[in-house]
C-alpha cells in the first residue's frame, strides 16, 4: 500500500518537474540570446572608406580585404612571396568607442593547426595585439582573455581607466597577425556604446622591406613587430613588407614598392641573400637606384644582417654574416661615391642583439624587436630632424 501511494506520488511530480524544467530551460535560453543581443558587431570590410591602416594597396586592388601585396602582383612576384603577403603583418585598425567592453573574433586563412609554431608562439603567429591611446601621447596595453577555436576571440573588459577624462572614447589600435591571414573579422561592443572606425590618413609612411625579422618573427604577440614597435614610437605609419625567409631584394618587388611614395625607404634584406653574395652589389644598387629615379629626395636606410646571437660559438656562421654585411656596406659606399644623396646605413652594432634577444640564434625576442626599433628610431629620428 506505502509502495502504491509512493508511485501516485512520483507520477503526479514528474510532469511538473519536467514543466518546469522544461520552463527553466527556455528561460536560460531567453537569457543567452539576450546576452548575444547586447553585443553589436562591426566589420571594417563594411566601411565605405578605407580603415585598414599601414597597408599600401587597398581594399579595391588587392584579392582580399586583409592582403599586403595587390591583386596583379600574384603573376608577378615568385609563389612564396605571394603565400607570405597574405599574411596580415603590419596591418592594423583604429576605432575609437567609450566601451568597457571589446571583443574581437576572426577567422585565419591557416587552420586550427597552424596558429603557433615551434619556437613562435600563437599569440605572435595569429593572434591580434590592442593598445590604446593616451591624451599625452603615451601608450596602453590592453589584456585581453583568448581562445584559440576554429573562431578565434579576445576578449577585453574593465577597459575603464580614467574613464570621466576619456568619456567620449578613447582610439584603440588593434595589430592584426604577422604570420596568418584574416579571412573576417568582426569587432564587438555593447549596445550603447559609440563606435567608429577611423579612416586611413594620407600621411606617407615608412616602408620597410625586408624578411623574417621584419614581418616579426618571433614576437610574443603582434604589437612587438619592431615595425610595429616603431610606429607608436613614431607615431608614423609603418608598412611591413616582411617576407619570411624571401626577403631577397628582387627587382619584381621592388618594382611594386617604388608604386608608392614613403616618407623613408629601408632596405633590411640581408639576413636572406647569404646565399648569393655575388648578387648584393647589384640588387642593392638596382633598389636604391629604382626608388632614387622615381624619388629623388625620399631617404633610403639600408641595413646590416643583424641575425646571429650566439656569440663566438659558431664560426663559420659569424664568418657568413660577416661576409654578408661587408658586402652590403661595399654596395651602400659604391652608391655613395656615384652619387645618391640621402641615403644612411644602420650597422649590426647599432642594433647592438646579444645572447640574450634571439629564440633560436636568428629571431628576436621581444627584448631583441625592441632593440631593432630603437635603433631604427634613432637614426630615423636624425634623419628626419
Amino acid at each position: 500500500m506505502g509502495n502504491q501511494i509512493a508511485c501516485k506520488y512520483l507520477k503526479s511530480k514528474i510532469p511538473f518537474n519536467i514543466s518546469l524544467l522544461s520552463a527553466l530551460l527556455v528561460s536560460i535560453n531567453i537569457s543567452v540570446a539576450q546576452v548575444k543581443e547586447e553585443i553589436k558587431w562591426y566589420n571594417p570590410s563594411a566601411e565605405k572608406s578605407p580603415v585598414l591602416h599601414q597597408q599600401l594597396w587597398n581594399e579595391n586592388t588587392v584579392n582580399s580585404f586583409y592582403d599586403r601585396l595587390p591583386a596583379n602582383a600574384e603573376k608577378s612576384v615568385r609563389k612564396e612571396v605571394w603565400n607570405l603577403s597574405r599574411n596580415a603583418a603590419g596591418l592594423k585598425l583604429i576605432f575609437n568607442t567609450n566601451a568597457e567592453e571589446i571583443i574581437i573574433r576572426y577567422t585565419t586563412s591557416r587552420p586550427r593547426s597552424g596558429y603557433a609554431m615551434n619556437h613562435f608562439p600563437a599569440t605572435g603567429v595569429s593572434g591580434v595585439d590592442l593598445f590604446a591611446e593616451n591624451s599625452d601621447n603615451s601608450w596602453l596595453w590592453a589584456n585581453g582573455k583568448y581562445d584559440f577555436k576554429d573562431t578565434i576571440t579576445y576578449t577585453y573588459t574593465g577597459l575603464s581607466l580614467e574613464k570621466e577624462k576619456y568619456k567620449n572614447g578613447r582610439n584603440f589600435h588593434l595589430y592584426l597577425p604577422l604570420y596568418n591571414g584574416v579571412k573576417w573579422l568582426e569587432i564587438g561592443v555593447p549596445i550603447g556604446s559609440t563606435f567608429k572606425f577611423i579612416p586611413v590618413s594620407t600621411e606617407k609612411p615608412i616602408i620597410v622591406y625586408g624578411t623574417s625579422i621584419a614581418q616579426g618573427g618571433c614576437a610574443s604577440r603582434a604589437g612587438m613587430a619592431w615595425t610595429n614597435i616603431l610606429n607608436r614610437q613614431l607615431n608614423i605609419p609603418v608598412v611591413n613588407l616582411g617576407f619570411s625567409g624571401n626577403g631577397k631584394l628582387e627587382k619584381e618587388v621592388v618594382d611594386l614598392i617604388v608604386e608608392k611614395e614613403a616618407k623613408i625607404f629601408i632596405l633590411d634584406c640581408l639576413p636572406n641573400l647569404g646565399g648569393e653574395i655575388e648578387n648584393i652589389k647589384p640588387k642593392t644598387i638596382y633598389a636604391v637606384n629604382a626608388i632614387r629615379a622615381k624619388y629623388p629626395e625620399t631617404p633610403i636606410i639600408l641595413v646590416d644582417g643583424s641575425h646571429y646571437t650566439e656569440g663566438r660559438m659558431n664560426g663559420a656562421r659569424i664568418k657568413g654574416i660577416n661576409t654578408i654585411n661587408k658586402t652590403g656596406f661595399e654596395a651602400y659606399k659604391e652608391l655613395q661615391s656615384g652619387g645618391v644623396k640621402k641615403i644612411f646605413y644602420l650597422k649590426r652594432e647599432d642594433i647592438g642583439l646579444d645572447m640574450n634577444d634571439s629564440v633560436d640564434g636568428t629571431h628576436p625576442t621581444d627584448i631583441g624587436m625592441l632593440k631593432y626599433a630603437k635603433a631604427y628610431e634613432k637614426l630615423i629620428k636624425t634623419i628626419l630632424k
